[in-house]
């Protein structure tokens, strides 16, 4: 059967559904939560309260967005696709240290130049990271456990299941492949801490996803990303060593590291890009998986 007389549920599944459940959610978990912690035994710090709102969150809003699946008859098969066996995608894995050395030195190069122009506001912002919560200074073995299970479990599958199976493939509907592409990767990046960095991981789990057509590899990605990014913070440490806090000094003192590494990173993300860059005609992922399975048949 031919690809264009398959039902795309992506002409029906909305944006704007999507940001309006994640308000609603996010209102909802929060207020939960609240509830909770005021009406019972339960006391979270502000780190696993964080976590545990994140988590709730996303899945439910899988969980609403696969409801939305059912009422169109459509299918997750064709979104997550088949285990790819005709592509070398595991030969790519280098994509992903490369990929974390280009978010930190992006996020160098951006402090500094921030710091350049306002230093005073710089400066409160570094004192503002110092005194948050994190992974590192916590002691509690089950936050870590939490910060471990939503940083390499949850969030690669939820939200490459929300960024690249329903935002991208509903974008390039709407607009085209590229600009799906490009447009759902800007927003994954800019609604985390480092943008820039963001961005370009977006472009390249979207790039594998539609050369691949399975979701299982920019899920794979995303976890060892977040794997090799959160595990220096699990790591034990030895309470009596002194942790380097970062300041203004030390920040416009070392930009040219973050130089150095976008100089070594950029060059071969960029070369991945435009050699596997979709052409303007390339089917989303799940109309392709639909056509396979029906020639089969």
């Amino acid at each position: 059967m031919a690809i264009h007389n398959i039902d795309n549920p992506f002409t029906s599944l909305k944006f704007r559904d999507l940001v309006l459940r994640f308000i609603a959610l996010s209102f909802l978990n929060g207020f939960l939560l609240l509830f909770l912690e005021r009406n019972s035994s339960l006391k979270l710090n502000q780190q696993d309260s964080v976590i545990i709102i994140y988590i709730c969150l996303f899945v439910l809003l899988c969980l609403w967005t696969l409801k939305d699946f059912g009422r169109l008859r459509a299918k997750v098969k064709y979104v997550v696709g088949d285990f790819p066996t005709n592509y070398n995608w595991l030969g790519l894995t280098w994509l992903v240290p490369l990929t974390i050395i280009f978010s930190v030195s992006s996020s160098i190069i951006l402090f500094y130049l921030l710091s350049l122009a306002a230093p005073s506001f710089f400066e409160q912002f570094l004192r503002s990271i110092a005194n948050a919560p994190s992974v590192e200074n916590s002691n509690s073995f089950a936050s870590n456990l939490l910060v471990g299970i939503a940083t390499c479990i949850v969030a690669p599958i939820t939200e490459e299941f929300l960024f690249r199976g329903i935002i991208l493939q509903r974008w390039a509907t709407k607009w085209g492949i590229c600009a799906g592409l490009l447009s759902s990767s800007l927003l994954f990046g800019f609604l985390h801490p480092n943008p820039i960095g963001l961005t370009l991981a977006g472009m390249i789990w979207g790039v594998l996803y539609i050369k691949t057509r399975s979701l299982i590899v920019p899920i794979a990605f995303h976890a060892f990303n977040n794997i090799l990014a959160v595990l220096p913070q699990l790591l034990p440490r030895d309470s009596s060593s002194s942790t380097s806090t970062l300041t203004l000094e030390s920040l416009q003192s070392s930009w040219w590291v973050g130089v150095v590494m976008m100089a070594i990173s950029l060059p071969l993300l960029l070369r991945f890009l435009w050699r596997n860059w979709p052409r303007k005609d390339t089917i989303i992922p799940y109309l392709n998986n639909a056509n396979k399975e029906r020639r089969t048949i």
